[in-house]
């Protein structure tokens, strides 16, 4: 359980799972009765204000930048490069006691009725899964004195995120999952595991980029030969 009252991954599983619950009702109820328009709800989706509110007054700075890395996992064009926009601004002050502030026009985004349901769901399980397996160990690794180190990794993984490339977006955006799920409950283990799949992703973005860029190279050759 995490030290901190206001951290109830019981809770908030439970809150995103009867969310979710209540919008395939919704898609449910439409398709029953045949009606072209489903209710608000359903029609609607989720939108990311609501799901930050689902988490009450946890909505800290490792909370939302959880929520936006769960954002970023589904293969929607152009939605990770808008989810780091936030991220650096989360990072720019992490480790600050205070709420984190959701700017308006983020908060309006809304997600549709299928990536709502499959969004709380997983969201669902994650929560379950902190408070049956993550526990304070390793405190040390979020220590204040290591909030710079970690504020340069958040910087670093949005950055791949921002990067328009093929499944970018799944290994960074894990590695801050991961990353806020070991802050928030004071789970060192969670921040190595942060580490390492982070690494990966990196690995990953530099192998794509030196392909792409030696591609581009053979291509220039190809069309401009050099004189003899």
């Amino acid at each position: 359980m995490s030290p901190n009252p206001e951290i109830c991954p019981r809770t908030w599983a439970q809150r995103c799972r009867a969310w979710g619950q209540g919008l395939g009702a919704a898609a449910h109820a439409s398709v029953a009765t045949g009606t072209p328009e489903p209710s608000a709800a359903g029609a609607q989706g989720i939108s990311i204000a609501e799901l930050v509110d689902l988490h009450g007054r946890g909505g800290s700075r490792p909370l939302l930048l959880m929520l936006l890395a769960c954002l970023c996992l589904p293969p929607i064009m152009g939605l990770g490069t808008a989810m780091s926009l936030a991220m650096f601004a989360i990072a720019w002050q992490w480790g600050h006691p205070s709420a984190a502030p959701l700017p308006q026009r983020l908060g309006r985004a809304r997600l549709n009725p299928a990536w709502s349901r499959r969004t709380l769901h997983a969201l669902a399980w994650l929560h379950d899964c902190a408070a049956t397996w993550i526990r304070p160990r390793l405190t040390w690794l979020s220590h204040r004195a290591s909030h710079g180190w970690w504020t340069l990794w958040i910087v670093w993984m949005a950055l791949l995120i921002f990067i328009p490339l093929p499944l970018g977006n799944i290994l960074p955006g894990l590695s801050l999952i991961a990353l806020c799920l070991g802050w928030m409950h004071r789970d060192g283990l969670m921040l190595l595991l942060s580490l390492l799949l982070g690494a990966i992703g990196t690995a990953y973005a530099s192998g794509i980029v030196t392909v792409a860029v030696f591609a581009l190279w053979r291509t220039l050759l190809t069309a401009y030969p050099p004189l003899a």
